[in-house]
């Protein structure tokens, strides 16, 4: 939304979630006492499971299991997917515009940064999940309205190492002090699907955790206090092309939603979206 009207949304948001921290991995000592992670363990799990089931599927004996153990690109993947663990969406407040920090494990994904001079409340949240500023990997702008990037100079002043991330439609409107790598339907950050949703703006997009089953819509639709609707149409560039994109986003898989202006729905969002997909 354009920040000259956005006097006009102040008082629909300010009911806030309590974010609490995220406990540290369990780690798994070995034979050799050496202390991994949950996520070592699981692939080197799976790379055997794989070897087994190769033996067992194919009778290729030493010569099966040497495939099977070779095959390191096979047996990373298919470990990665179902080792990772949910983000942890943590929610940050910028006035009338929410935010979110999203934890997976001691990394950190950014999504939107909301409204001007709201640096530090982005610092107080990643204290609460027990983590600092070097966690944060990744800024993820869902698109290039002044109410979602304002603070994305204190973001990435504070977190050095992040990566920075926009629709590529959306990201010759952003000013960045750190070049912006464009991003596109079905692309992965930080175990994040992609999804493009143009309409609010030509190249917004949202963000899908599969393992969480949870859907960052930014703009796309909002759920001002509790009422699930589509883009608001004053601050829209397609209205049709963004009703399109709450059908693209029905289709999906998904339990939980947050949203740039509104509450979370917190179970059955996606019941919920399809709904309001079926009035468009």
């Amino acid at each position: 939304m354009p920040d000259e009207k956005n006097k006009v949304f102040t008082a629909h948001h300010r009911r806030s979630l309590d974010p609490t921290p995220t406990a540290a991995q369990p780690g798994f000592v070995g034979p050799e006492v050496q202390q991994i992670g949950r996520r070592a363990w699981l692939a080197r799990m799976v790379t055997g499971a794989f070897a087994v089931w190769t033996e067992l599927t194919f009778g290729f004996g030493r010569r099966g299991w040497g495939i099977a153990l070779g095959d390191a690109d096979l047996a990373t993947s298919l470990a990665a997917a179902q080792a990772q663990d949910p983000v942890k969406a943590l929610r940050v407040i910028t006035e009338f515009v929410n935010a979110y920090v999203l934890v997976r494990g001691k990394e950190i994904a950014i999504v939107d940064s909301g409204l001007p001079n709201n640096g530090a409340k982005f610092g107080e949240v990643i204290k609460t999940a027990g983590l600092g500023w070097d966690a944060v990997g990744h800024l993820i702008l869902t698109h290039y309205h002044p109410d979602h990037v304002g603070s994305m100079g204190e973001v990435l002043a504070a977190a050095s190492k992040a990566a920075v991330y926009a629709g590529a439609e959306d990201i010759p409107q952003i000013k960045s002090p750190r070049p912006i790598k464009p991003v596109g339907d079905g692309d992965e950050v930080f175990g994040l699907r992609i999804i493009a949703t143009p309409g609010h703006t030509p190249g917004h997009i949202s963000v899908l955790d599969p393992v969480g089953s949870l859907l960052v819509v930014g703009d796309a639709m909002t759920n001002i206090n509790n009422n699930l609707g589509g883009s608001n149409p004053q601050y829209t560039a397609n209205m049709a092309q963004a009703n399109e994109s709450v059908k693209k986003l029905a289709a999906l898989k998904f339990e939980k939603a947050v949203f740039g202006h509104g509450e979370p729905i917190e179970q059955g969002a996606a019941v919920a979206v399809a709904k309001l997909a079926g009035t468009l």
